[in-house]
């Protein structure tokens, strides 16, 4: 199969609206049963289970068996890239500004996750202040740690020679579909993600993929990276 049809496969599938809502609602790296994914779809069971078939072939969905359940979720993180990217290329449908973006996508549009790594305007604005105080910097398509940036991790809890042995990319630029900026994915972006839930500075909100900055994140977001946010409401 050359790459032109893998494209055209791979488009198919995402092109029925209820796949479509179910796959994005694994972009939060969960994995779900097929009774959940059919509610949300508002599909019948048989129904669920037919799309869900066609997703794991097409290599879009991987699925796992727990005892009576089957648990579905994204297949790889480049899957979910690429799911990511659809939504950038959806949006540019429609000529608006940031601020109307921003808009129409809230409360998404300030954080959420995107697969395991954070998205949304606080997500961007965290790659641009990491950038500013040169702990990464952009080498092509990815974002590379500096020495001053591998310290600053270890100060927050994060070892980057753990990350740099896992077998995912370092932290590839992910453009954000609402900022139309670039945050930081791969094993860096979802280290990042997961030490700052773990350090109380995001919490998980009332919807799936949406993320709250806390109080004490606000205040150490500003002592350690000088960034000042003023969250959505």
């Amino acid at each position: 199969m050359d790459d032109a049809t893998k494209l055209a496969d791979l488009a198919a599938q995402l092109a029925d609206r209820s796949r479509a809502r179910m796959v994005v609602s694994l972009m939060d790296g969960s994995a779900r049963p097929a009774s959940e994914l059919a509610r949300l779809a508002d599909l019948s069971a048989a129904s669920a289970s037919m799309h869900l078939a066609k997703l794991v072939r097409s290599g879009i969905l991987v699925a796992k068996s727990e005892g009576r359940n089957k648990y579905y979720r994204i297949a790889t993180p480049g899957m979910a890239h690429a799911v990511e990217a659809l939504g950038v290329a959806s949006q540019s449908l429609t000529v608006l500004s940031r601020s109307e973006r921003t808009l129409l996508a809230n409360p998404w549009g300030f954080a959420r996750t995107c697969y395991d790594h954070l998205a949304g305007r606080l997500g961007v604005e965290l790659a641009l202040a990491l950038q500013r105080r040169n702990y990464v910097k952009v080498e092509g398509r990815d974002f590379e740690l500096t020495a001053s940036g591998a310290t600053w991790l270890q100060e927050i809890g994060i070892d980057w020679q753990v990350l740099e042995g896992r077998k995912r990319l370092f932290a590839p630029q992910c453009l954000d579909w609402t900022e139309r900026r670039y945050h930081i994915a791969g094993a860096l972006g979802s280290a990042l993600l997961a030490r700052m839930f773990e350090l109380g500075w995001l919490k998980k909100a009332w919807a799936p993929r949406l993320v709250k900055l806390t109080a004490k994140g606000e205040i150490e977001l500003k002592r350690r990276l000088a960034m000042v946010i003023t969250p959505a409401t």
